[in-house]
């Protein structure tokens, strides 16, 4: 059977409050979660949490700890947006994704990442973020003044689950975007904000008990995100990172299956010559094929586009020998319109290795280097317009990406997971001076098991 090209990026936010759940806000009807695979919109789709993979597994793991309720807002419709302000959005991700590129250069190794789903999940927080924290955020994401971000990026999620074509013969690429919010139950979610949401990122809240059931909990998400992703990535959420505190998990994932329009004969694949940095060199299975696409050079590079069934390709920049750290360190924004720009209609008779490569990324350390500091700072950081507890911040930025090429496609999985807490009152203090009989007990703390139970009258006895 044809190996098919395959991505799949998930990007989560989890926030937390108050150990205590407060008194619930009026919240959307409920409705139960529905394992059915909704179709890709057409103009005016129902607000959902995103298309689920075809053929996946049904959530029978997430029965009893899942429901899910929507707000009463329909999903904005496609064709809402201007050519422009989606052209706006698109350059403030792939700029985003060159400053993160940047500063991680550095670490040496191969690299991967997602700028959509990493600039989504940080989209769908700016949207409750308030006062200094919002700024910072739309300062790293370059959002335009002149337009609406929020509706401009459902118009983009909308566009790339659109129907695509391909050759007579051809399976299309499948892309599925998704978002899903996961709050704790009765909890005082804005109800503005899951307006915005359902409106604009087409996500439902899915209500959990992080309180009573915080491993349960975890493992659902981590379910969700599996079933989204193909299995490819099958704990998001590692052990520790949902406590009692957490108060909600804000979810993007993005699933990508194609082919190659050209692809590569694996009998023509054989061990060539890989020069590495530091001038030694690697044998290396490399595919060959001849192929009619768009190629261009410019100032120390060249580069090729590489392109599969279904309106998608693969951008591959070449450095000229010798001249990687040059070229990488010009890459932004307006290199690659250069890049693109300078492509031509080309008979290319290519050699590409095969490859996997794998990326374990904090990004805390990158976003606050990028301006944004008050997200992680207790007391400082504004997220009111998710819930009025003013102790939300955000402790942890973790991303994990991998990805395997070869002469029939591509496989690759990323996961991006921005966890938030709280900081505890100050302890009150107390002196204790045990100075007559008590009782005592030894338990297991994971289970709450009594081990053992005793007193002490008199300590001097035996």
């Amino acid at each position: 059977m044809r190996r098919l090209l395959t991505f799949a990026f998930v990007a989560l936010l989890a926030g937390s409050a108050c150990a205590a759940a407060p008194p619930a806000t009026p919240q959307p009807t409920a409705t139960p979660l529905s394992s059915t695979p909704p179709q890709a919109p057409a103009t005016q789709p129902p607000a959902s949490a995103g298309p689920s993979p075809p053929s996946s597994p049904s959530p029978s793991g997430l029965a009893g700890l899942l429901q899910e309720i929507r707000a009463e807002r329909e999903r904005a419709p496609l064709g809402a947006v201007d050519p422009a302000s989606l052209a706006s959005v698109a350059a403030a991700d792939a700029t985003l994704g060159f400053e993160l590129y940047r500063l991680l250069a550095g670490d040496g190794g191969n690299l991967f990442l997602s700028p959509y789903s990493i600039s989504t999940a940080l989209s769908m927080t700016y949207a409750g973020a308030r006062a200094e924290t919002e700024l910072e955020l739309a300062r790293l994401l370059s959002v335009p003044d002149d337009i609406d971000w929020h509706a401009a990026r459902n118009e983009l999620e909308l566009r790339l689950i659109a129907e695509r074509r391909a050759p007579e013969g051809m399976t299309p690429l499948t892309l599925e975007p998704t978002n899903a919010v996961f709050g704790q139950q009765g909890f005082p979610f804005e109800v503005a904000y899951l307006d915005t949401l359902a409106a604009y990122y087409g996500g439902g809240m899915q209500l959990v008990d992080f309180i009573g059931q915080t491993e349960g909990s975890r493992a659902a998400v981590n379910e969700w995100v599996s079933q989204r992703t193909r299995e490819r990535i099958r704990e998001l959420l590692p052990p520790g990172s949902v406590t009692p505190l957490t108060r909600f998990v804000l979810l993007n994932a993005i699933y990508f299956k194609a082919n190659w329009l050209n692809e590569f004969d694996p009998s023509r694949t054989a061990e060539r010559a890989f020069h590495l940095l530091d001038g030694s060199v690697a044998q290396v299975p490399t595919m060959q094929g001849g192929l009619r696409t768009g190629y261009g050079s410019g100032d120390g590079w060249q580069a090729v586009s590489l392109p599969y069934a279904g309106q998608a390709s693969m951008l591959v920049i070449v450095p000229d020998m010798g001249g990687f750290a040059g070229v990488e360190a010009r890459l932004d924004y307006e290199l690659l319109d250069s890049v693109r720009a300078s492509l031509g209609d080309t008979i290319v008779n290519l050699e590409l290795p095969r490859w996997e490569s794998s990326s374990t990324i904090d990004l805390q350390p990158l976003l606050v280097e990028l301006g944004v500091t008050t997200l992680f700072v207790p007391g400082e950081a504004d997220l009111s317009g998710i819930a009025p507890p003013d102790d939300l911040h955000v402790t942890d930025a973790l991303h994990q990406a991998n990805i395997t090429v070869d002469e029939e496609g591509t496989e690759a999985a990323a996961a991006t997971a921005i966890v938030g807490g709280v900081t505890s009152a100050p302890p009150r203090e107390v002196s204790l001076k045990v100075d007559r009989p008590f009782i005592y007990l030894i338990q297991d703390d994971l289970t709450g098991e009594i081990l053992f139970m005793g007193r002490v009258l008199d300590p001097s006895a035996g």
